[in-house]
């Protein structure tokens, strides 16, 4: 399955001449409720990575802050996902360290923007991720980055749909 498969893909934009990987998409759920299926714990123990089996380690999400999410694959090997909170305006803007552990230098860490904005009652969501250089980025694209980011979106869909009907 590609990412044009998936019910509401990312527009995701690997500019040429840039080390960047920029993903955007609209939440049909208010801005609020997007937020809080970003950034508490609970829930991102489920959409996080294209599986469902998670630990959150840590998720602390203000500045300064760091988070770690362990993956657990269907193979029962692990991959673990960390970095620290750069800066944090409550539900506007993230900025964050991205590692993931053993895939590539050790101490290689990308910048990553989110961006959330509300727009009649739907969240406007962009990321943009800043690697150290074009290859690297490729090779990040290359590991199946693009479908895992649309599948965990499905799940994040689902929270979001749950939570609305309670309400």
């Amino acid at each position: 399955m590609n990412a044009q498969t998936f019910p509401n893909p990312f527009k995701t934009e690997l500019p040429a001449t840039e080390p960047l990987i920029i993903m955007s998409r609209t939440f049909d759920a208010p801005l609020a409720l997007v937020w809080k299926v970003w950034t508490e714990k609970e829930h991102v123990a489920y959409w996080f990575g294209p599986r469902e089996d998670n630990a959150v380690v840590e998720y602390d999400v203000r500045t300064g802050g760091k988070w770690r999410v362990i993956s657990t694959m269907s193979d029962g090997s692990e991959i673990v996902f960390f970095g620290t909170y750069l800066a944090v305006e409550p539900k506007t803007l993230i900025r964050n360290t991205f590692v993931v552990e053993g895939q590539f230098e050790e101490d290689q860490q990308f910048y990553e923007e989110h961006r959330f904005e509300e727009r009649d009652g739907k969240t406007y969501y962009r990321s943009v991720s800043n690697v150290d250089s074009i290859e690297s980025r490729d090779a990040i694209v290359a590991t199946g980055m693009e479908w895992g980011a649309n599948a965990s979106m499905v799940k994040f869909d689902e929270i979001l749909a749950r939570l609305k009907a309670v309400k």
